[in-house]
């Protein structure tokens, strides 16, 4: 099917056209004969323009107040109204009697007294003959001290010993000299004694004599 089919009669098309071109012609006719000068006189002429009011912006907002200022006063305080006079009541006042405070020293606690310590008991003393059977062999045999020999010294010694139990000889010890040069020889000499044990212990005392033969 061809175009000129589709959009109905082609008659109708040509008298569109027709009618757009008559349009335009009497356009261009009016544009020719002075239409288009009177709108540009019109637009020439002056304008007329007055001023109504000048329009002035709004004043500023005005500040506000100041707040009041609250001046606070402290409340006034009263004199308090003076007490009410109470007239003394008179009481007769006994004052308490003091305790009489005694002070008791206590009674120091009785000394007693320690019993003495017992004292050791010496051992008795007997005669050199009846424990020592050979005093008189020992004191013969005493070796004379050199030094008093050369000094030409005489002199006496006291030893004084213990025998024991079983018969040994202690606690040696010199009780009168009359010379320190002898008291050596006399001790040595009492360490040679050969003494028989009296069950107990016993005191002996034997006296040395040193003499230089004239």
């Amino acid at each position: 099917m061809s175009y000129a089919e589709q959009n109905g009669n082609p008659g109708n098309y040509t008298i569109g056209l027709v009618a757009v071109v008559g349009f335009h012609v009497l356009l261009g006719y009016a544009l020719a004969n002075g239409l288009a000068r009177s709108v540009v006189e019109v637009l020439k002429a002056p304008l007329d323009v007055s001023l109504i009011q000048e329009i002035k912006p709004p004043p500023p907002p005005p500040p506000p107040p100041p707040k009041p200022r609250i001046v606070r006063t402290p409340p006034k305080v009263s004199a308090p109204p003076p007490p009410a006079y109470v007239p003394p009541v008179e009481v007769p006042v006994v004052a308490p009697a003091q305790p009489v405070i005694t002070a008791t020293t206590p009674e120091p606690p009785p000394v007693v007294e320690a019993p003495p310590a017992p004292k050791p008991v010496a051992p008795p003393v007997v005669d050199v003959a009846i424990t020592c059977s050979n005093h008189i062999a020992v004191r013969s045999q005493v070796i004379y001290p050199p030094q008093a020999e050369r000094m030409g010294l005489s002199g006496n010694v006291v030893v004084d010993f213990t025998v024991g139990a079983d018969g040994t000889i202690k606690s040696v010890g010199v009780v009168r000299s009359s010379n320190a040069v002898f008291n050596s020889a006399a001790t040595a000499a009492v360490a040679k004694l050969k003494c028989a044990g009296q069950g107990h212990d016993v005191r002996v005392r034997l006296p040395f004599a040193f003499r230089l033969d004239s």
